[in-house]
């Protein structure tokens, strides 16, 4: 079933509940209202002439049944019964009948005024107090012009209640059908969009309900699917193109070796080549591995306590050791007095690799193979500044530099392949820390990565 459908439905349930039960209670009320107004009248009427019967010594029983006979405002199949508080009935406008002596049974009994409803007859049984006496009172009629208004009243709340519903169904369907209207326009909108066309997007209409809030939050889906579709069109073709380059080359060196024989000095030589591109190769290998677990597996990683100072440390002795030539110098800030303002919730190995990656950039792209690192920390965060003096960064690369593969103009010349750089910022952004570069031609870079602390003071 679909939305429109089941809009209609629960539209028209709910108004047609709402009708049936404000029917109802008119009903009802109008009910009580009639038996009230009906007894009060029938009450008065009998009371009165029970009074002048009683007043009256001249008229006799007989008299009394003429007179109530021939009263012109009688009631409908109206009855009196009179008895003495000797249980003897001195008048009966009828042959008194079962319940009518039940009726005086009772009122003896409870000495209280009650109200019974046989059929469509009222009976009314009370007392009439004459001159310290008590006379027991029984009278009944048919309210014929209450019950006919009550079943014309009945037959009209039916008949508006079925045109009511209706009109609220056809109602409902118009209404959820234009109120839907900006869906089915979204979904025609989305069904056009494919790979080629993903920067089609979505109108938000007003910009304000709730639906308008849909279209902006599947725009915002729609950008983040096209910005990653097309990082991964780039990563396809970079990794392409940085794993056919070394192939061909090997390949372009072993078929030259093939071509004749070789002095045991030239196939060394060859094979020295051969192992150092392979080498190039399984570092691509690593450095892609580590980028897709890092994309990959962020929800599976375990964030501990962990000690800045321990992972600086640790990057630049493993650093170090890998590469001898570099100069590392490690500049600490004024120690803070409690432990957790040194430490940060994360991954200690992801860290590590983080400072190492950013570290070995800087030494590697500087003339003398040297960089700076600075720690501070601040109240609520601890900030890395590496800072190196090699040839800068064009401000035309900047906005691409943490793009896998992206490699700028000026660094071509130096052994890598634009990995490292994405690697960190994704680390970074899932230990909730930032990472931002100044960078000027000539004079050098500084790169800075901000990540919070665990200080809770």
């Amino acid at each position: 079933m679909n939305i429109n459908k089941s809009l209609t439905i629960k539209f028209t349930a709910i108004v047609a509940g709402i009708l049936i039960a404000f029917s109802i209670f008119i009903f009802q009320f109008s009910e009580i209202f009639r038996k009230n107004e009906f007894t009060d009248r029938l009450r008065n009427v009998s009371r009165n002439v029970v009074v002048n019967y009683l007043d009256k010594e001249e008229l006799t029983p007989s008299i009394l049944k003429l007179m109530f006979e021939k009263h012109l405002n009688r009631f409908p199949e109206e009855r009196l019964i009179i008895a003495d508080e000797h249980y003897e009935v001195i008048f009966a406008s009828e042959k008194t009948q079962d319940i009518e002596i039940d009726l005086l049974k009772r009122l003896y009994k409870s000495n209280k005024e009650f109200i019974v409803n046989n059929s469509d007859t009222e009976y009314i049984a009370y007392i009439v107090p004459h001159y310290g006496t008590n006379y027991f009172v029984v009278s009944s009629a048919i309210d014929m012009a209450g019950q006919s208004k009550l079943k014309f009243l009945k037959s009209l709340l039916i008949i508006l209640n079925i045109a009511c519903i209706i009109l609220a169904a056809v109602s409902g369907w118009y209404y959820s059908r234009q109120a839907l209207q900006p869906i089915k326009s979204m979904i025609a909108k989305v069904e056009a969009i494919s790979e080629s066309s993903l920067f089609l997007r979505v109108s938000t209409g007003n910009g304000q309900d709730e639906i308008a809030q849909l279209a902006i939050v599947f725009n915002t889906m729609l950008e983040r699917i096209e910005k990653s579709f097309t990082l991964q069109k780039m990563f396809v073709s970079n990794a392409s193109h940085e794993f056919r380059t070394p192939l061909t080359v090997m390949k372009g060196q072993i078929e030259v070796l093939l071509l004749q024989n070789r002095t045991d000095e030239e196939y060394l030589k060859t094979f020295g080549s051969l192992q150092e591109d392979i080498q190039n190769l399984i570092s691509l290998i690593n450095g892609l591995t580590d980028l897709a677990n890092v994309n990959a597996d962020f929800p599976k990683i375990s964030f501990k306590d962990v000690s800045i100072v321990e992972v600086m440390m640790d990057a630049k002795e493993e650093l170090s050791k890998q590469k001898s030539k570099y100069k590392i110098t490690l500049d600490w800030d004024e120690f803070p007095t409690d432990e957790e303002s040194m430490q940060t919730k994360g991954d200690y190995a992801l860290l590590k690799s983080t400072f190492v990656n950013v570290m070995d950039n800087a030494c590697k792209f500087s003339s003398d193979l040297q960089c700076e690192v600075k720690v501070k920390f601040d109240k609520l965060s601890i900030k890395v500044s590496i800072i190196d003096k090699g040839s800068g960064i064009d401000k035309a690369d900047l906005p691409n530099i943490f793009q896998p593969f992206y490699r700028a103009n000026n660094t071509r010349q130096v052994a890598g392949y634009g990995i490292g750089l994405s690697l960190v910022k994704k680390t970074i952004e899932i230990h909730k820390g930032k990472i931002s570069l100044q960078s000027q031609i000539g004079v050098g870079t500084n790169f800075e990565i901000i990540l919070p602390n665990n200080y809770i003071g």
